[in-house]
């Protein structure tokens, strides 16, 4: 475990030495106030923390990969990835040191939207327990868009190129529920059950599910999965 969180902490780190950490999250914040002051305030005033939440959720699908194109890709543009493969430190630790490094960064930018449910709770009614869920829901939605953005970067070394392929990645898993429910039947239950969105749905109205929960887990873990493997297929 020490292994890993050093592994984190130099991740951390370098996010700050490069504008990438600056940019991303000035981006996130002014889409952020953007939404709440305009969509939530203006058209939507008795909305609550749901709509803000959705569209948070759909903004951070698109800045994710920023987060993560350069986690292995620039290991490999580098020539340090051959260093790691002759390393002490198992590959598994150095995949879960990077993307544990683009979650603490998330909880960084999450904290600083906070001001926005709280607000919310101030100045209003809201349901607590909806208001709880959802954000929990974000919070797991987001950690497998940044999951996924890691396996992204473990494809390339140009770090564009993981940024695209990490957003394709996305984007396929955010609409194929679409592409289930066209398809019907039991074929199309089990595609529309890899859809990112239609677990998210339930934390938003306030239910949370230990299969939505169990969902993202499995997600999370099979592209940390893949992308080890994916490392030590091209260190032989």
């Amino acid at each position: 475990m020490n292994k890993i969180w050093a592994i984190a902490k130099r991740e951390l780190k370098s996010y700050f030495v490069s504008p990438i950490a600056y940019i991303v999250i000035i981006v996130f914040l002014l889409f952020s106030a953007f939404i709440f002051n305009f969509i939530i305030l203006i058209r939507y005033p008795l909305a609550e923390i749901r709509s803000l939440v959705y569209n948070m959720a759909f903004i951070f699908l698109f800045i994710s990969p920023m987060l993560t194109m350069r986690l292995i890709s620039e290991e490999k543009k580098l020539g340090t990835i051959e260093l790691l493969y002759t390393s002490p430190i198992t590959l598994t630790n150095i995949v879960v040191g990077k993307y544990l490094s683009s979650i603490l960064l998330f909880f960084v930018m999450f904290l600083l939207i906070l001001q926005y449910p709280i607000f919310i709770l101030i100045s209003g009614t809201p349901d607590i327990g909806p208001m709880l869920s959802a954000l929990f829901g974000f919070i797991l939605i987001s950690a497998t868009y940044l999951a996924i953005g890691t396996f992204a970067s473990s494809l390339t070394e140009n770090q564009l190129v993981a940024a695209i392929i990490g957003l394709g990645f996305l984007l396929l898993f955010w609409l194929i529920g679409i592409i289930g429910d066209n398809i019907g039947g039991s074929v199309g239950n089990f595609v529309s059950s890899l859809s990112l969105i239609k677990h998210f749905d339930d934390f938003v109205r306030g239910v949370i599910d230990l299969g939505n929960i169990f969902y993202y887990l499995a997600m999370i873990f099979f592209f940390l999965f893949i992308t080890v493997r994916r490392l030590e297929w091209k260190r032989w």
